[in-house]
């Protein structure tokens, strides 16, 4: 189960960034697991019991194109059918990307993210994201230097690298994700694509 947006700051795979890989050890995941059962119902985390001697935690491969990811060894149907039993999943295993030993704040998020995934959260539901921003906020924009690394490689991968007003005839080099809503110029949301020089 591969990362997913948290208020928009989190990038949904791929990771478009070559990674080195890490000699850092791998998050402990016990206190992590603490804190979800402190604040997570029990009929919500069938597979939290027991889960510290099946889970697995290691760095993914450099070249993974995900933050984070969940696998279980069950298929989904005996693992659906495990978690209304309430019964253990068997083996779990959570892959982290190295990239994250540079953003701390990014790393608890989509660990803690992961890890609701292993206790039972297996979808991607209002409920798994409140409960990862309430456990481990993700980082804002400008405080993580791994979301600006990977902004700045998506957009130069973009066909449009900046934009012009067609209301007062601004244009501005791209600098977000996702088109701008409105011209900073003059507020119209006449924003369209602009792919000429911006010297001069």
């Amino acid at each position: 189960m591969g990362d997913e947006p948290g208020k928009d700051r989190v990038p949904v795979h791929p990771v478009p960034v070559e990674v080195s890989a890490t000699d850092d050890q791998v998050p402990d995941f016990q206190p992590w697991l603490d804190r979800i059962k402190e604040v997570v119902d029990p009929s919500e985390t069938p597979f939290l019991t027991g889960l510290s001697r099946w889970l697995e935690v290691k760095w993914s491969n450099s070249k993974s194109e995900f933050l984070g990811v969940t696998r279980f060894e069950l298929n989904p149907n005996e693992l659906m059918r495990r978690r209304r039993m309430g019964a253990p999943s068997g083996p779990v295993l959570i892959e982290l990307n190295p990239i994250l030993v540079e953003d701390q704040a990014l790393l608890n998020h989509t660990f803690v993210h992961e890890l609701l995934h292993a206790v039972g959260f297996t979808e991607h539901d209002v409920r798994h994201s409140e409960l990862t921003e309430r456990l481990a906020p993700a980082p804002s924009l400008s405080n993580s230097p791994v979301l600006q690394r990977l902004r700045s490689v998506v957009i130069v991968g973009q066909d449009v690298q900046g934009w012009i007003c067609g209301n007062c005839g601004n244009k501005w080099k791209r600098s977000t994700v996702s088109r701008p809503k409105r011209c900073p110029n003059c507020a119209r949301a006449d924003v369209n694509p602009y792919d000429g020089s911006f010297k001069g």
